[in-house]
């Protein structure tokens, strides 16, 4: 089966963001708050390209961590909890969150992307 016989914004669809956002949000605070609170963890994600891929509805950045290379999509959906799509870099979805808190969002970012349990030295 291809990407392009599954629906858009499904797992192994393409991720479109016209649809996939559905509010306004403030992608600079957002992108602040991934950046200062994200610390450690978001440099351990290779974070790097933070854009506004939709004007005020949602945010992009590429991410090379342990457990997903590729795009992370965030928007805000009807409940004003966030919606994460973590996408190939074609935009092929491979993953979603949904309905994230703020105060959740770096720890539920950095277990999609990068976080082992036990390291091994």
């Amino acid at each position: 089966m291809k990407a392009s016989d599954h629906k858009e914004n499904t797992i192994g669809g393409v991720f479109n963001p016209k649809t996939a956002s559905c509010r306004e949000m403030d992608v600079q605070e957002l992108h602040t708050t991934i950046v200062q609170g994200g610390g450690i963890k978001r440099m351990s994600w290779g974070f790097h390209n933070g854009a506004v891929e939709l004007k005020n509805k949602c945010y992009r950045f590429s991410v090379s961590g342990h457990h997903h290379k590729g795009h992370v999509h965030i928007v805000l959906n009807g409940l004003d909890l966030f919606d994460i799509y973590y996408t190939s870099n074609r935009g092929t979805i491979k993953k979603i969150q949904t309905d994230v808190y703020i105060f959740d969002l770096i720890d539920r970012l950095d277990v999609d992307i990068e976080k082992i349990d036990d390291y091994v030295r």
